[in-house]
């Protein structure tokens, strides 16, 4: 057994051991950047160590380019080998961000904060306090709803709030505590939230009690409720909705039992499948990416048909943050590692450098993962479409001091939505701390 096959284990072992925390990564990157420089994610030839959500993923990189591409129009950009289930990935063309020759576009188009407000289109909302980011910005019919994540307090962990603003000037805590995501349906008339308590943990080391609660996003009036409790505690992370109405629920703990559903009229729970964390889904519901359980033999994530169940294809490594999909749902963005990151026995040894090599961003399409768009250099982050043909990425200098965001096309046309400038102690520039 290699030293990387021995560190790998321990971490599995360890993380098993560590109550679950969601954004545990983000928070981790963000008291990075208030030390001006990143913590490096390790990466074990090839595989990489990460924690999201409270999870540890193992995940490998098969699209890894042998160079960087100047230009969209410089040709495919090449892949490595897929699995034997996952369409032939053909050829996407590649662009290359060069940060200071971009030129200044147009504001974002999607939920975004700055100053005190919140920008929504035309629509600003006031809204200032001690919090050091949102986890959560989306629109719902009539409003908008938000997670926001307020200062620590003496304990370390901090409340965190769901909020829900309406065009008419309404404002709406809806509720607090320890609040991992926010949910909202296909057609955005309802939100999902769940609360978990700690006050007691199972045996998995999830929380003892977890309660679940759809609201009216019109009116932020509670419709439903669900109550978990002893070894069902940790069930109960609000992940999404499907097109029939039930909700998609995975658990606050490293050790999942799987992914369910739970249907609000009936008040049933019963298991969807085994894999154990959804990422994203796609805007009707009808695709949704889902990560392996950490006892998994392998380490894909799959791209799920949610009316069959059966996984349309299967990537790793990378990740699909909650904004992953293109509006229409035809296409997906993958953060893809960098095939020349360190290794883990390289940080182990000190020999990882203090700013890891950047990774990119692949837009495929969602139903077979054919490549359309590689979007590489400075350093991309989180994925937000502004449209079917637009996405925003945040991106930073390679010093990771200084970031912004970028708009870009899927012909490879770029420009900045958001100027770089000097990091915030508070995030990522437009505060898409779960995205």
């Amino acid at each position: 057994m290699t030293l990387e096959d021995q560190l790998r284990d321990a971490l599995d072992d360890i993380v098993a051991r560590v109550p679950s925390r969601a954004g545990l990564a983000d928070e981790v990157l963000r008291q990075a950047r208030r030390r001006r420089k990143l913590t490096v994610v390790a990466t074990a030839g090839g595989t990489a160590v990460a924690v999201a959500a409270g999870t540890l993923f193992v995940v490998a990189d098969p699209l890894a380019t042998d160079r960087p591409r100047q230009s969209a129009s410089d040709g495919a950009a090449s892949g490595g080998t897929a699995p034997d289930d996952v369409p032939d990935q053909g050829a996407g063309g590649a662009v290359r961000l060069d940060l200071d020759a971009l030129s200044a576009g147009a504001a974002p188009g999607v939920p975004y904060y700055a100053d005190g407000v919140i920008h929504v289109g035309d629509w600003e909302i006031s809204f200032e306090g001690d919090f050091p980011a949102f986890r959560v910005l989306e629109e719902v019919a009539g409003g908008l709803v938000a997670l926001v994540e307020p200062a620590p307090d003496d304990s370390g962990e901090g409340n965190l709030e769901v909020w829900l603003f309406t065009r008419d000037g309404g404002r709406t805590q809806l509720g607090a505590g320890q609040v991992y995501n926010v949910t909202v349906s296909p057609d955005g008339t309802q939100v999902a939230w769940s609360v978990h308590d700690w006050s007691t943990e199972t045996e998995d080391s999830g929380p003892g009690d977890t309660v679940v609660y759809v609201a009216d996003a019109r009116t932020g009036e509670v419709l439903h409720t669900r109550e978990s409790t002893g070894d069902d505690g940790p069930i109960g992370v609000a992940m999404g909705f499907l097109p029939d109405g039930r909700v998609v629920l995975d658990s606050a703990t490293n050790n999942p039992s799987g992914i369910y559903l739970w249907d609000v009229d009936a008040d049933t729970l019963i298991p969807w499948t085994d894999y154990g964390f959804v990422r994203a889904f796609s805007p009707r519901a009808d695709l949704a990416v889902l990560g392996p359980r950490n006892d998994s033999d392998g380490r894909a994530f799959g791209v799920v048909d949610t009316a069959t169940g059966n996984v349309a294809w299967t990537f790793e490594p990378g990740d699909a943050g909650r904004d992953a999909f293109s509006p229409d749902g035809r296409l997906l963005a993958v953060n893809l590692p960098s095939p020349d990151a360190p290794t883990v026995a390289d940080e182990v040894r000190g020999e990882g450098a203090e700013v890891g090599p950047p990774g990119s961003v692949a837009v495929v399409d969602a139903r077979t993962g054919e490549p359309v768009l590689r979007i590489e250099g400075g350093y991309p982050g989180y994925v937000s479409w502004e449209s079917d043909g637009t996405l925003l990425v945040d991106v930073w200098s390679d010093d990771r001091t200084a970031g912004g965001v970028v708009r870009c096309t899927l012909d490879g046309e770029c420009e900045l939505a958001v100027p770089v400038t000097e990091g915030p102690d508070s995030g990522w520039p437009l505060l898409y701390t779960n995205r």
